[in-house]
């Protein structure tokens, strides 16, 4: 697996471990979810991907409602 690092400011940063708390996700993981996503969403990578503990993962399913 690759790894590159991304910088954050703050205010970025403090989202990123709120999202992955509530998500119940370290940190990481959460950015690398998010970066998946939105790889799907624009159609570069395919639906499925490898979870953490190796299993593949079905795409995510939008969620409804508006914005919080």
């Amino acid at each position: 697996m690759a790894r590159i690092v991304i910088y954050l400011p703050d205010p970025e940063m403090t989202a990123l471990h709120q999202l992955a708390q509530q998500e119940y996700r370290a940190p990481k993981v959460e950015a690398a979810w998010i970066i998946r996503n939105e790889l799907q969403r624009r159609g570069l990578v395919s639906g499925t991907g490898i979870g953490e503990q190796g299993k593949a993962e079905p795409a995510p399913q939008p969620e409804s409602g508006g914005a919080a």
